[in-house]
């Protein structure tokens, strides 16, 4: 099977003022360039048949002004990147700051934590010595409580007692005050009846040990 060639497309040459025209733009030269055209067509008007002989541009110089324009613009791109590098480079740099400045700050977190739980266990270790002392103290609070609370009650009764004897003491001084004599109420014996609390009971042993004494200090005399 035969394969057909394409002829290879070749650029077409440029016209030589047209090159001109085109180096003029580039560079900048408008003044140059319009005395430059002014004066071809003026020529061409005339009629110059050695205008026409000219021919093109040599595909060389059209080559290094393709060239040209290719640097240009790669020189542009590099600027861009070069910008777009700096700027990465900036932002990098930035980025690194901040990094060692919350390594720095995670750091110190991570050593005042260590402190604190240091400090608890050594508190916990100072507390835990006081508990048995604690529960020592609430031992005797609770043992005291249910003293004052016996206490209460047995002052309360004797106080009833007492309050019950009065009444009954009343009761005879008003019925004996008009019929017969005064009847003395012996207080010893209505004390000796009554029921002894634990204060009492104590005060009565603490005077029959002291009578003792008294007594012992006489016959060793």
């Amino acid at each position: 099977e035969r394969k057909t060639v394409l002829p290879s497309k070749h650029a077409v040459p440029e016209v030589i003022e047209d090159f001109l025209c085109n180096f003029l733009i580039k560079m900048g030269m408008t003044r140059t360039l319009d005395c430059f055209q002014s004066e071809w067509y003026e020529l061409i008007q005339k009629g110059v048949t050695e205008l026409r002989t000219v021919g093109n541009v040599p595909d060389v110089y059209t080559q290094i002004m393709l060239l040209e324009n290719e640097n240009k613009n790669l020189k542009k791109d590099l600027k861009h990147y070069k910008q777009a590098a700096d700027k990465a480079r900036e932002d990098l740099l930035k980025i690194q700051k901040e990094r060692d400045f919350h390594r720095m700050h995670h750091k110190r977190i991570v050593q005042e934590k260590n402190k604190l739980i240091n400090d608890l266990k050594g508190l916990k270790l100072h507390y835990a010595s006081y508990e048995p002392t604690i529960r020592v103290l609430h031992e005797k609070h609770h043992t005291l409580l249910k003293e004052k609370m016996l206490t209460s009650l047995e002052r309360d009764k004797v106080v009833g007692q007492i309050s019950g004897l009065q009444e009954t003491l009343k009761k005879l001084q008003r019925g004996h005050s008009y019929h017969g004599p005064q009847i003395k109420v012996d207080h010893s014996r209505e004390k000796e009846n009554a029921p002894e609390g634990p204060t009492q009971k104590g005060l009565r042993e603490a005077r029959e040990q002291n009578k003792c004494k008294t007594k012992m200090k006489g016959n060793t005399k």
